[in-house]
C-alpha cells in the first residue's frame, strides 16, 4: 500500500502520524510506504501568529524542520506537486518526478488573498503570515487610540481567529491604558457574531460586558 501524502502543514502532518503509528508494523514488514510531498522543509505552526502579532512570540518560535516532526518510516521530500493525474493514480513535481500511490490524502491547506479585494491589502492588517503578523504587532504598538474595525468574509481561514484577534486586541489596547480612546467595531457577514452557533451563542455576551 503506498500512500501519499500532499501537504507539510499541520492537517497533513497529523495525519501522516497519526496513520504511522497505527500501520507501524506494516510500515516495517514493508506492506505499506508513507510518503510526504511539500513546498518547502519547513513547518510553521500557523495558529501561532496571532501571538507574534500581540507581541507574544517571535516568527522563528514557530518554525521547526518539517521532518523532525514525522514519525520515523515517513518519507520525506521538498518537491511541490504540480500536477495532480488522479485517474492515473499519480502526481507529477516540480521537478519532473512523478509518485505513484495507491491512496491520496490532499493537505494543501489555504491561504488569505486580500489582494483580491480591490484596496483591502494596502489599507488593512491580518496575521496570516509572518510578514502581515509583525506588521500588525507594529501598528498596534504604534496606536494612540481610535477607531478599530474587525471585518471578515466567508469563508475564512481559521474558524476562531475573527473572535480570538478581536479579544486579543482588546485586552492589548486596555493593557496600555488606551481603552476609553479606543472604539472596537466587529463585523461578521451573517446574522450573528460567529457561524458556529455555540461559538456564537458564547461569545455574544462578551460583546455586551
Amino acid at each position: 500500500m503506498r500512500i501519499l501524502v500532499v501537504g507539510g502543514g499541520m492537517g497533513g502532518t497529523i495525519f501522516a502520524n497519526h496513520l504511522a503509528r497505527r500501520i507501524h508494523h506494516e510500515m516495517k514488514t514493508g506492506k505499506a510506504r508513507i510518503t510526504m510531498l511539500s513546498a518547502s522543509h519547513e513547518h510553521v505552526y500557523q495558529p501561532g501568529w496571532l501571538y507574534v502579532a500581540m507581541g507574544r512570540a517571535t516568527p522563528d518560535e514557530l518554525v521547526r524542520e518539517q521532518e523532525s516532526l514525522l514519525e520515523p518510516g515517513i518519507e520525506f521530500h521538498v518537491d511541490p506537486v504540480e500536477e495532480f493525474h488522479l485517474a492515473q493514480n499519480h502526481v507529477k513535481c516540480k521537478s519532473g518526478k512523478v509518485h505513484e500511490y495507491d491512496l491520496i490524502v490532499i493537505s494543501t491547506g489555504s491561504r488569505a488573498m486580500p489582494e483580491n479585494i480591490p484596496g483591502l491589502k494596502e489599507n488593512s492588517v491580518n496575521c496570516y503570515t509572518a510578514e502581515n503578523a509583525v506588521e500588525y504587532y507594529k501598528q498596534l504598538s504604534e496606536f494612540k487610540g481610535g477607531r478599530i474595525v474587525i471585518t471578515v468574509g466567508l469563508p475564512h481561514k481559521c474558524p476562531m481567529i475573527p473572535l480570538e484577534v478581536t479579544f486579543a486586541m482588546y485586552d492589548f489596547i486596555k493593557d496600555r491604558g488606551l481603552l476609553d480612546k479606543t472604539e472596537f467595531y466587529y463585523t461578521y457577514p451573517i446574522g450573528r457574531v460567529h457561524s458556529l452557533e455555540n461559538v456564537a451563542k458564547w461569545a455574544a455576551p462578551e460583546f455586551d460586558a
